[in-house]
């Protein structure tokens, strides 16, 4: 008798262990397919057409280099008027940066 009482203690005490590792794998397997599907969702999103990223670029850079230029231009028509303007260094630094920023765009 003592070893039948024995044996289903074992038995009433490794019941509650084995439902526990259960229901701990199951959470597993659920947060791994939570991840999974958050995975490919994210691959399955549009990639962004990167031609037209560029192009947009060029664009904007292209429409900054116009308003440098016309800037450097108001700016050197003072300097023969004998005004200089405290900028008229930085400007032509970035217009030289941006004219080759823009050149190497399109090459």
């Amino acid at each position: 008798m003592p070893a039948r009482y024995a044996f289903l203690l074992l038995f009433i005490l490794s019941l509650p262990a084995s439902s526990q590792h259960t229901s701990m794998q199951g959470r597993i397997n659920q947060s791994v397919a939570q991840r999974e599907e958050q995975i490919s969702q994210v691959s399955a999103s549009p990639a962004p057409n990167l031609r037209a990223a560029r192009l947009a670029a060029l664009h904007h850079d292209a429409n900054e280099l116009s308003a440098l230029s016309s800037s450097v231009q108001s700016d050197l028509q003072k300097l023969q008027q004998g005004m200089l303007v405290k900028d008229l260094d930085e400007n032509l630094k970035k217009l030289e940066k941006l004219s080759k920023k823009v050149r190497h765009e399109i090459e």
